[in-house]
């Protein structure tokens, strides 16, 4: 896939509700958690790497940085380069930077819907296997990132543009359809490796992020996830369902900072040489629907 970029390394969350954070990533989504830096943002492991999220303290309720692996420390400037060719101001992170983010080298630049980007070389491994204590199968990271993200995108062209020519990104495919709310859909999905997307495009989002996406090793994870966020009152905001563009199994929960994970199973991947670039007319083949909305339906069902 790209030459430069392996996929998504890590994401950097700032809130103020640091305790239901933990309590979602290592009670509901089954990581575990790290050290603690001495700013007390607190490291977050969903595999053998020593960090893939980052919580900090902080009033922005969102994503404040998204991280991507480079293969090596010149393919990490090579792709700096490219971002300062485009435009963006682009800073190479001090020693200490790139130890906050468990990585050799680190450089950093904004990309056009102002998201700080940063590139790391040289990503480290914690001490201890990754291990969260349950019988937990895992997360499908490794050459395939840590997962994906959606990020509103002020102009979906420019930033398209922007993470093509500056990493390496390629179309998958496209979803424009009208939900039944008259909110229209137009979302764009790029890779970078083998994952169906690393990321995907759309404009109307009020936050930065709409959501964040992990993958369990096995569909039992993905329906002990499920019941374990109606056992610590994670508000589930679309019930399980299956996309037709990645074909991934999910469903979607509330973060405490208010937009969303997708927790996913068994999703689609693409092949280096793959050229079909659909467009697709639904968001979802079946389900992801909010739960409310399938519970009133069942009492006019009753009632009737």
């Amino acid at each position: 896939m790209s030459k430069d970029i392996i996929g998504l390394s890590h994401l950097v969350f700032e809130t103020q509700k640091a305790a239901a954070w933990d309590t979602l990533l290592v009670d509901v989504l089954g990581l575990r958690r790290g050290r603690t830096l001495d700013d007390g943002t607190t490291l977050y492991r969903m595999d053998d790497r020593a960090m893939r999220i980052a919580v900090r303290t902080g009033p922005a309720e969102d994503l404040v940085a998204v991280g991507f692996e480079a293969r090596s420390p010149e393919a990490m400037w090579d792709v700096a380069m490219r971002a300062r060719d485009e435009g963006a101001f682009v800073e190479e992170g001090l020693a200490k930077d790139a130890a906050a983010r468990c990585a050799a080298h680190l450089v950093r630049f904004d990309e056009p819907g102002g998201l700080d980007v940063e590139i790391v070389a040289g990503s480290i491994d914690a001490e201890e296997a990754f291990d969260d204590g349950r019988t937990h199968a895992g997360f499908v990271t490794g050459d395939q990132g840590l997962g994906h993200v959606a990020l509103r995108a002020d102009d979906v062209a420019a930033s398209r543009r922007f993470f093509e020519r500056v990493l390496g990104f390629r179309l998958s495919d496209r979803i424009q359809c009208t939900l039944t709310t008259g909110y229209e859909v137009d979302l764009c999905f790029l890779r970078v490796n083998r994952r169906h997307h690393t990321l995907a495009l759309g404009t109307g989002m009020p936050k930065h992020l709409h959501h964040f996406m992990v993958q369990t090793a096995t569909v039992d994870d993905l329906g002990a996830t499920y019941d374990r966020c109606f056992d610590r009152g994670v508000r589930v905001t679309q019930t399980l369902g299956r996309h037709p563009n990645d074909k991934m199994l999910s469903f979607y929960a509330k973060t405490p900072s208010g937009f969303e994970v997708e927790c996913g199973y068994g999703g689609r991947e693409v092949e280096d040489d793959e050229v079909s670039t659909p467009t697709y007319d639904r968001i979802s083949l079946w389900g992801h629907r909010p739960p409310q909305t399938m519970l009133n339906l069942h009492r006019e069902g009753v009632a009737r």
